[in-house]
């Protein structure tokens, strides 16, 4: 679970830190007092994009850090040090793990786990069944149908596993079908175009043979013509330069030797120029050989116009293949090599289309095994998936709602031995739902209600939740749309789903806070000039009834509104709420007549207002 996150410097957040615990812990607050903020951080943690533009004013760096307590063979340790090659704990327990991310004005941003840096993109991938968020946003998700095959797959759980389950199967044998029959549509173009195309080949292949360009010859060629056509003054200025170390009189050398001999007569006298003797001796001796070198090459070189036309022609030769070529030598090099690799493709793509015919024979007859296995999964998990949501919402006073699973044939489908298989298989599926008795099962993009899809998505979190490993579920204002003996169910719902495991919640529903095992206050203050968000814990029963009739009566907290928070709360911690919760629409009817008198009292009020 979650149980310690850290902000500084981020958007209206100086400095705050949340201690959260198992259970269920609810945020609390006025719209626009940063509820959302501690959400965005937590994305950022599991690896959201994070730019300076989230740098609050006057701050160098943006910090966010979350540390989770997990057990010690959760299999996030596992992908940590498979991916970013961090150790893994000793097994036993619990162990610790710390997520710090930065964002440094004028500088990239960073990612840590545990003490070690990694790139931000591991760490969704690592982090996968660490945290699940669910927002409003997710009902537009919720209303693509696209999203529901892999919905549907979560709850069968023929995606995980080691090597990705039946699904990461299916893919890549998919994936290799594809790219054969792909190829074979490209090799099985009208014959006449491909003979057009080997002519064209063969001709500009030709060419390039014919000049047989080498790497880095045009620059080699380019040194050489500078020289050639610089012959004249080369000679002159090497000419000159041999007669002042050598050939003239009053030359270095010449003057260096009177120095060789008029120190040897006073290193005799005193050992100590020996050393400086030595010196000069030896560059006489360089300096001699300069000349002599010096000299070779003025009498070697000279203007020869004959090659220099030579070297001319070739470098034009090879400066226009480069233009037709990709603008450099090196790429017309590279161009050859695949011309020679198409052309050779070309003149063999009968015997290719044989090989690709086997392929694709084999390839499809494994696709055909792998989609029959994964749509039997699917099937069967359709009809556990539809009782488990229809049940979940039996609990949401939509206990009359029937939920059904539609396949289709997938988008883009190509027939394999009389299957139709696209690239998720040979379905796509479509949650339907029909709200009402005596209506036909409808997709859930025609509800109009926000809150029946709020109280889809929650059904559909709570069902996965079951066939899943995530430790901490963040619900951010999913009770959006909903209000009264609803928002109590939805309460009661969310306070069951952290039984399982830790839920952080974001609401403005005084039902749902009522249901908190610890309940958080986020507010705005301004200090000095200048807005921040602080995140105050309410710890004594006064100062969550103060909260909750906050959220019931508005500004001006009436004592009405205090009685009716009283017996909220009250209500929340009844051996009649905490008791099994039953199954489907009697099971919803049973537990609403089974409330405690204070907690109906207060949702009669509460749907009055």
């Amino acid at each position: 679970m979650l149980t310690t996150l850290r902000i500084s410097g981020f958007a209206i957040v100086d400095a705050l830190e949340v201690r959260f615990g198992p259970g269920l812990n609810v945020l609390t607050g006025e719209t626009g007092a940063g509820k959302s903020i501690l959400v965005n951080a937590l994305h950022l943690v599991l690896g959201g994009r994070m730019s300076t533009e989230v740098l609050r004013d006057g701050a160098e760096e943006a910090v966010v850090e979350a540390l989770f307590e997990l057990p010690s063979v959760h299999p996030v340790f596992e992908r940590l040090e498979t991916v970013a090659g961090i150790a893994r704990p000793a097994l036993g327990g619990t162990a610790e793990l710390l997520v710090r991310r930065v964002a440094a004005r004028g500088g990239r941003g960073r990612a840590f786990v545990n003490g070690a840096l990694c790139t931000v993109g591991m760490l969704g991938p690592a982090l996968r069944g660490v945290v699940d968020i669910s927002g409003q946003h997710e009902h537009v998700s919720l209303l693509d149908g696209a999203t529901h095959l892999e919905l549907l797959d979560a709850f069968a759980g023929v995606n995980r596993g080691e090597d990705g389950g039946l699904v990461s199967r299916y893919r890549a044998v998919w994936g290799a079908l594809a790219a054969a029959v792909r190829e074979r549509e490209r090799l099985a173009q009208d014959a006449g175009e491909r003979s057009r195309r080997a002519d064209y080949l063969a001709f500009q292949l030709k060419e390039l043979e014919a000049a047989d360009p080498r790497i880095g010859e045009d620059q080699a060629l380019e040194q050489e013509r500078r020289v050639l056509a610089s012959s004249a003054r080369l000679k002159e200025w090497v000419q000159a330069a041999e007669g002042h170390v050598y050939g003239e009189e009053g030359s270095a050398a010449e003057r260096i030797g009177q120095a060789v001999r008029v120190l040897v007569e006073a290193a005799g006298l005193d050992p100590r120029l020996e050393a400086s003797l030595g010196l000069l001796r030896s560059a006489a001796a360089e300096v001699e050989e300069a000349g002599r070198v010096l000299s070779r090459y003025a009498e070697m070189i000279g203007g020869d116009p004959e090659k220099l036309s030579e070297l001319e022609e070739r470098l034009e030769c090879l400066k226009s293949l480069a233009r037709k070529h990709g603008g450099s030598l090196e790429a017309a090099l590279a161009r050859m090599g695949e011309m020679r690799s198409e052309l050779e493709a070309s003149r063999g793509g009968e015997e290719r289309l044989e090989v690709l015919d086997r392929e694709i024979a084999e390839w499809g007859h494994e696709a055909v095994k792998v989609a029959g296995e994964l749509s039997g999964a699917r099937a069967e998990a359709a009809r556990s998936f539809c009782e488990a949501v229809q049940a979940e919402l039996g609990a949401l006073a939509m206990g009359r709602c029937r939920i059904g699973v539609a396949f289709g044939v997938p988008e883009g489908a190509i027939v394999v031995e009389g299957r139709k298989l696209g690239a998720g298989g040979a379905e796509q599926a479509e949650i339907l739902i029909a709200p009402n008795p005596g209506e036909s099962a409808r997709p859930l993009a025609r509800i109009a209600s926000g809150g029946e899809l709020s109280r889809v998505l929650l059904a559909v979190k709570r069902s996965l939740a079951r066939s899943g490993t995530v430790a901490t579920h963040v619900f951010d204002e999913v009770d959006a749309g909903i209000g009264g003996a609803v928002a109590e169910a939805m309460g009661r719902v969310l306070a069951e789903v952290s039984r399982e495991g830790q839920v952080i919640c974001v609401t403005h529903l005084p039902q749902v806070a009522a249901f908190a095992d610890r309940h958080f206050r986020v507010e705005k203050k301004v200090t000095g000039g200048r807005t921040a968000t602080r995140v105050e814990p309410l710890e004594g029963e006064e100062d969550r009834r103060q909260e909750v009739a906050r959220m019931l009566a508005g500004v001006t907290v009436t004592p009405s509104a205090l009685e009716h928070a009283a017996e909220l709360i009250a209500g929340a911690r009844s051996p009649s709420w905490n008791s099994a919760r039953p199954r489907g629409t009697q099971g919803s009817e049973a537990a609403r007549g089974r409330r405690s008198a204070p907690a109906r009292a207060a949702a009669r009020r509460v749907a009055a207002r």
